[in-house]
C-alpha cells in the first residue's frame, strides 16, 4: 500500500469484516482508493486493524472525528434449555426463543478498546439497561471480539 495523505488506521475491525465490506461502508464518505485488514502471514487470519486511503484528505479528516461501528452482530440470547427444543421447532426464528422469554442480547464483533460504561450508555439510547457484561481474556486484558 502506498503512501498517501488521505491514508487512515482503523483500528478494532471485526473478525468478519472483509476488504469489500471495509471498502463499501467507508465509501459513503467519499471515494476509497485502497481498503486494506491486515493479515496474519502465519494463520491467514486478520488482525483487527488495517487502513483506508481516501482520495480527498479533506474526507479523510471528517472521517477521523466521527466514531465508527461496522458488521457488529447482535443477537438475542438462548437459554441452554431452550436450545435443544429450538433447534427441533422450525417455525422460530432462528436464535430467537420467542417473545417474552429474553431480553438479553449478545453483541459480537467489538472493538478491542471498549468498555463495559460505553457499552452500557451506547445501548442506553433504546431503553432500560439492566446488566452489561463485556468479556475480557484475563491474559491480555483486551476485549474477547
Amino acid at each position: 500500500m502506498q503512501s498517501y495523505l488521505g491514508k487512515l488506521f482503523i483500528g478494532g475491525i471485526s473478525w468478519d469484516t472483509n476488504e469489500e465490506r471495509l471498502k463499501e461502508y467507508f465509501s459513503s464518505y467519499g471515494e476509497v482508493l485502497e481498503a486494506v485488514i491486515m493479515k496474519d502471514h502465519t494463520a491467514g487470519r486478520a488482525r483487527g486493524f488495517g487502513f483506508v486511503v481516501f482520495v480527498d484528505l479533506v474526507v479523510a479528516e471528517k472521517v477521523t472525528k466521527e466514531k465508527h461501528n461496522i458488521d457488529v452482530d447482535a443477537k438475542k440470547v438462548v437459554p441452554r434449555d431452550n436450545q435443544s427444543t429450538m433447534s427441533r421447532n422450525s417455525s422460530s426464528v432462528q436464535g430467537s426463543p420467542g417473545l417474552g422469554r429474553t431480553r438479553k442480547i449478545f453483541v459480537g464483533g467489538l472493538a478491542s478498546t471498549v468498555i463495559e460504561s460505553d457499552f452500557r450508555r451506547y445501548f442506553e439510547q433504546f431503553g432500560t439497561t439492566m446488566d452489561v457484561v463485556v468479556m475480557y481474556d484475563h491474559n491480555t486484558q483486551r476485549v474477547f471480539i
